[in-house]
């Protein structure tokens, strides 16, 4: 198994462990940072699962029957010693954290545009010399949690995230093609059980709609979240 990472770069940071609500300041990230991140990359994800994500080779990227939610994981956070799977940075020093969240986010989603995906959906190593791999991560069906910092060195503000799990496969599909999930038996997958019925939340302006569902992994059953869409 390849992992492909398109920019990995070293930054000093201090990580506290920790995730009561969300994770310690102490290293100057905050809550507000945190969710920056989170819901960013939960917007495009939706965007991906509704086949409304422009592809810069034509058309739209297609729609992912099966896309996670994601969600901030302290954890990963902590663990990161520095290394960001994701990188964005900017010639500002103390460039505000938020902005810089939403800005790196964007500046990753935004490589399906300019650079496109081949419809067959696969990461092979002609399409991630297409200079999409920050794309792809984001976007990654089973990456569901990220561990984000924003830190300044020198004169330049940098941003990144390490995910958990680790995409950017080689030769694996970037996410499932099909129409989105509606409803939890849409999101049943092999061993996948609904836990939540009909309950669902609408999250977000363009009316994306979440749902949990067991996820059996290392005969151990774990928390997980489809993304959900309606139109």
């Amino acid at each position: 198994m390849v992992i492909l990472a398109p920019i990995v770069a070293y930054l000093t940071l201090l990580h506290t462990p920790g995730w009561a609500g969300m994770c310690s300041d102490k290293d100057g990230m905050s809550d507000e940072v945190r969710q920056a991140f989170v819901d960013k990359h939960n917007e495009y994800r939706s965007l991906v699962a509704k086949g409304k994500a422009v592809n810069g080779i034509g058309g739209f990227a297609p729609k992912a029957a099966r896309m996670f939610k994601m969600k901030y994981d302290c954890d990963v956070e902590k663990k990161r010693h520095g290394w960001g799977e994701n990188l964005w940075a900017i010639s500002v020093p103390d460039y505000n954290k938020t902005k810089s969240a939403i800005s790196a986010t964007y500046a990753w989603f935004k490589e399906l545009e300019r650079y496109g995906v081949p419809a067959k959906n696969v990461l092979t190593m002609d399409v991630f010399n297409r200079g999409v791999g920050h794309y792809t991560q984001v976007v990654w069906q089973q990456s569901d949690r990220i561990g984000c910092a924003v830190k300044t060195c020198s004169k330049t503000t940098y941003a990144g995230c390490q995910y958990k799990d680790a995409g950017n496969v080689l030769n694996n599909p970037i996410y499932d093609i099909g129409n989105p999930c509606r409803k939890d038996t849409d999101c049943q997958y092999e061993i996948l059980t609904s836990v939540l019925g009909d309950k669902v939340f609408e999250i977000f302006e363009f009316n994306s709609v979440f749902s949990s569902l067991k996820n059996a992994k290392n005969d151990k059953a774990a928390s997980a979240e489809w993304v959900q869409v309606t139109y």
